[in-house]
């Protein structure tokens, strides 16, 4: 299957200059920095020219608003707990939400996901558990980590995280729950045969009907050199909330250097950003301009 044709930006959350496309270009910026509070963006949002970003693990419950050149602008303090954020998104009325569900070790008896309205300041809690989850360990039927998730038609759909270790099958998870406060348990709604990788962000263009899905691999070669590969997984041409029943392509995004992407968002309807924790192996992402 030929790759996909769109337009790509990829940024990391410790990068340090803006890199102005030449000769007075309007594009947006190729490649630059974000604020050093946020070295490790997990979750973007952009709406017009703002970026919306939050950290991973470790942070409070913070949303950080930059420009679109990556200048600090402001930081929401929400009335959420902080667990392990992985992935926002932004419905058609400007409400986002916050996915605390990040659960690498399967211990957690729940997850919740916050919305948030910037207009009143008001935070909802949506809790959830999986079908079978008792917080045994990530071994366990039912014990899912997860790190993306999109909004659509009022239910919010998450895309679950395998484990790059062991005999593990490397099956994609698709579950869904309604987008309103409450608690819930999320409805398994199809799975996806994703060798070799693991899926770390999801945007949605509810116009187009396209699916982007950031996924990595990671090994060691030799028993000593890490290396690993990061892709964009496109879903399109798909029955209406039935993601993984479309046409999917697969393009690779960075080689060789261990980068973890986490945060894609897309901007302006023709580019994708794509954000990089900070490492000290890769300090810069590499950055491309594709036209759709």
């Amino acid at each position: 299957m030929s790759p996909s044709r769109f337009p790509i930006h990829l940024c990391t959350c410790a990068l340090a200059a803006l890199l102005l496309s030449a000769c007075g270009s309007t594009y947006p910026p190729r490649k630059f920095r974000l604020p050093e509070r946020l070295s490790e963006a997990s979750g973007l949002v952009i709406d017009d020219n703002r970026m919306l970003w939050h950290n991973d693990s470790g942070d409070g419950p913070y949303l950080y608003t930059t420009d679109i050149h990556g200048e600090l602008l402001a930081v929401d303090t929400l009335a959420a707990d902080a667990v392990d954020y992985e992935d926002i998104c932004q419905d058609d009325t400007g409400r986002l939400y916050l996915g605390d569900f990040g659960n690498n070790t399967g211990r957690r008896p729940d997850q919740t996901i916050y919305r948030y309205d910037s207009t009143t300041g008001v935070t909802d809690s949506i809790v959830f558990t999986y079908p079978g989850q008792d917080g045994r360990g990530i071994d366990y039927p039912g014990n899912y980590n997860c790190e993306a998730m999109v909004v659509a038609d009022g239910q919010l759909h998450l895309f679950t995280k395998d484990v790059l270790s062991g005999n593990r099958p490397f099956y994609i998870k698709h579950f869904r729950l309604p987008a309103q406060p409450g608690t819930y348990e999320a409805e398994l709604v199809d799975s996806l045969y994703l060798p070799r990788r693991v899926i770390t962000g999801a945007t949605l263009d509810r116009q187009r009907n396209e699916l982007y899905l950031v996924a990595y691999n990671f090994r060691v070669l030799l028993g000593f050199l890490p290396t690993g590969a990061a892709s964009l997984i496109k879903l399109s041409n798909y029955p209406e909330g039935a993601f993984f029943r479309g046409d999917i392509e697969r393009r690779n995004v960075a080689w060789a250097v261990p980068t973890q992407h986490e945060a894609v968002a897309i901007y302006n309807d023709a580019y994708l950003y794509i954000a990089a924790e900070a490492t000290r192996i890769r300090k810069r992402a590499i950055a491309r301009r594709i036209k759709r």
